[in-house]
């Protein structure tokens, strides 16, 4: 017995030594694990180190990042792993690492103490300086070891922070905590939200649109998915052909772009340029799921086949790269490793022009053929990428011969690299939007249905316990974080998409139960939270990285009130969107998710009630009115209902149909 013991010591001594240098040894998260290594004493999110400030009476230095983030580990590389800028951090600050994929309430908070520190959108790595009563007195995105450039270096910022007075600190903070104060209590003058919505979201759209590049920016640009299927949908009831010119030609040029990997399928999460050629190269779960949705959207309306090749290679790259146990991993990181071990930024994806023609012709490719497909994919003596790489991109309109051949052998090519290191992840909301995006991508293939019903079930195998639903899990591990709001507006929305396609009614059920308990739990006195956590962080509808919680929430809750006649849940989503009314009125376009949930308000959800044989006859997607749904009842003939009422009821799909198109 005491020989065991002896042994437990012995590797308790171990693990400890082991996890010497910071706190973050113990965590699951993939970021905080790639710095449990650091010289810097990384505490984790939570309250040891936020007591240990107070106590020693230390400023907190807090660096939010995700594991797939380029400048992050530039910043990392240069000033965590120094024993130098450690040692000034450790003796000056209390240092706190946070995930914001683990953390997107927190790092919604910080990005917004950043633009009132800065006036302007910060982005990652995000870098906070507080005192130890949490007041944010300087906010920068990547910091430099040393100042140049107009940029201040770490090393001289901390030194700095000697040099003002801590009350002076606490005061630069009470102030920025008072102006976020005012923006939460802020009250906006009543609007009432009308129709009018549709032509001034088009409006606002075309006056920054880039009709040369396509796209909504200049640069960088971002796919924008959700302000795509926006305008779809206001193209399907309105006919208006500016929306659909915009989204189509956006959609036709990142389809053929460098934004999506022309070689393996799926897309980048943005393009440093205006071109959509020259990307970051991480590829992200929900930018895919996005984006799958609205080619599929774009599908049911055009019936182009190249976006049925977008939507079925993007599907087929995620689940070769991203599923693991039948759930999706977060991500894949931009830098890869090269030949000699060092890591660059897209590395694995990219194609050396002279390599690329050697191995074709070693492949008994002949030169003319090498040629011609080599212009149309875009790869180049003189590259696009670093001078000297080329990121594949359709350069061309017709695809020359041999190119699948061609193609092949560009795989092949990559098979002799390192794929990118992958945050393994399982995130609730980004599983739930893929998810519910295979679902919907089942109109090109049906295999997606049972595909997409096996993550779901072991999605709520794994993350929704006992009646309780978890934000994230690593394999292997049991998840111990709460669910936040987008875990539940996200799937919600990927419950009702399953019950949609399969008229499972235990879906359906599930997802009632979700929307009342989201009510519960995150709508408090009036106000909606993007947590039950102590720090409080109120939703708000903009737009970030994906489509909004808080809107889509509204959305469950408009289709769920419509179903069950809850007037109850109908009115908190019809109260929220009235208190949103005049931001969504005067901008419609900066809030795309909310702007189509008012919409829907407005013009309401149709729910197709028959039986099952009657409702899996129908194909409601080429339906011209973009809120139809189906819902399963004993009856041989079709009812077209809204809340509260039924408009149009026959035997015939058809007649339903033509009241519906011009209710």
């Amino acid at each position: 017995m005491k020989f065991f013991y002896n042994i437990f010591i012995l590797l308790s001594l171990i693990v400890s030594l082991a996890c010497a240098s910071n706190k973050l040894c113990n965590e699951t998260s993939p970021y905080l694990l790639q710095h449990k290594n650091n010289p810097v004493n990384w505490y984790p999110w939570g309250e040891e180190a936020l007591i240990k400030a107070k106590k020693e009476n230390k400023l907190i230095f807090l660096s939010i990042g995700y594991s797939t983030c380029h400048w992050c580990h530039v910043m990392a590389e240069e000033s965590f792993e120094d024993k130098k800028v450690a040692k000034l951090l450790n003796d000056n600050f209390i240092s706190i690492k946070v995930d914001r994929e683990q953390y997107p309430y927190i790092d919604k908070y910080y990005q917004k103490v950043y633009k009132i520190l800065n006036n302007k959108s910060g982005g990652w790595p995000l870098t906070i300086l507080l005192t130890s009563d949490m007041e944010p007195f300087f906010a920068g995105t990547y910091v430099p070891k040393h100042s140049g450039y107009g940029s201040i270096g770490l090393i001289n910022l901390i030194n700095s922070t000697k040099l003002v007075s801590y009350k002076r600190l606490k005061s630069i903070g009470k102030d920025v905590l008072q102006k976020i104060k005012n923006y939460d209590e802020f009250i906006a003058p009543k609007t009432k939200i009308d129709l009018t919505l549709m032509d001034k979201t088009v409006k606002e759209f075309s006056s920054y649109y880039d009709f040369k590049n396509n796209g909504f920016t200049k640069r960088p640009k971002f796919p924008q998915a959700s302000s795509i299927d926006l305008l779809l949908k206001i193209y399907k009831i309105t006919k208006n052909k500016k929306a659909y010119i915009m989204a189509i030609n956006a959609l036709d040029t990142m389809a053929k772009g460098g934004i999506y990997d022309q070689i393996e399928g799926a897309f980048y999460r943005y393009t440093v340029d205006e071109k959509y050629e020259i990307p970051h190269f991480e590829k992200m779960l929900y930018t895919n799921a996005e984006l799958i949705q609205t080619y599929t959207l774009a599908y049911s309306i055009t019936k182009k086949p190249l976006y049925k090749k977008i939507i079925k290679e993007s599907i087929s790259q995620i689940d070769k790269r991203f599923k693991t146990d039948n759930l999706y991993m977060s991500a894949s990181n931009a830098d890869s490793e090269n030949f000699v071990g060092d890591k660059e930024e897209g590395f694995y994806f990219l194609y050396d022009y002279d390599d690329t023609v050697e191995y074709l012709q070693n492949h008994g490719v002949d030169k003319n053929i090498i040629d011609k497909i080599l212009a149309y994919i875009g790869i180049t003596q003189d590259g696009n990428f670093d001078s000297d790489f080329s990121n594949p991109h359709i350069a061309d309109f017709k695809t020359p011969k041999g190119y699948k051949k061609v193609k092949k052998l560009l795989i092949d090519m990559r098979k002799n690299k390192i794929y990118p290191f992958m945050d393994n992840k399982i995130n609730t909301a980004w599983n739930a939007l893929y998810i519910r995006a295979k679902f919907k991508a089942s109109i090109v293939n049906k295999d997606y249905i049972k595909e997409a019903e096996d993550s779901l079930n072991t999605l709520l195998e794994n993350l929704y316990i006992d009646g309780k639903l978890y934000h994230q899990t690593i394999s292997n591990h049991k998840p111990t974080q709460k669910a936040l709001l987008e875990d539940y507006a996200f799937l919600s929305s990927c419950l009702f998409e399953a019950y949609q396609v399969t008229l499972n009614d235990n879906y359906l059920k599930l997802y009632e139960e979700l929307i009342k308990n989201s009510m519960k739990l995150f709508y408090k006195n009036g106000k909606w939270r993007d947590s039950t956590d102590s720090f409080v962080t109120y939703a708000d509808i903009s737009e970030s990285a994906y489509e909004n919680p808080l809107a889509q929430n509204i959305i469950n809750m408009l289709q769920y009130s419509t179903i069950s006649s809850d007037f109850k849940t109908y009115t908190i989503a019809k109260k929220t969107l009235s208190n949103l009314a005049y931001s969504i009125m005067k901008h419609p376009s900066y809030y795309p998710t909310a702007t189509l949930a008012s919409i829907m308000l407005k013009i309401e959800p149709v729910f197709i009630k028959s039986n099952l044989k009657n409702l899996k006859s129908i194909d409601i997607s080429t339906i011209n009115y973009p809120f139809v749904y189906r819902y399963k009842l004993d009856s041989t003939k079709y009812l077209a209902c809204k809340i509260g009422s039924c408009f149009a009821y026959d035997l015939d799909f058809s007649v339903v149909r033509d009241v519906i198109e011009n209710f």
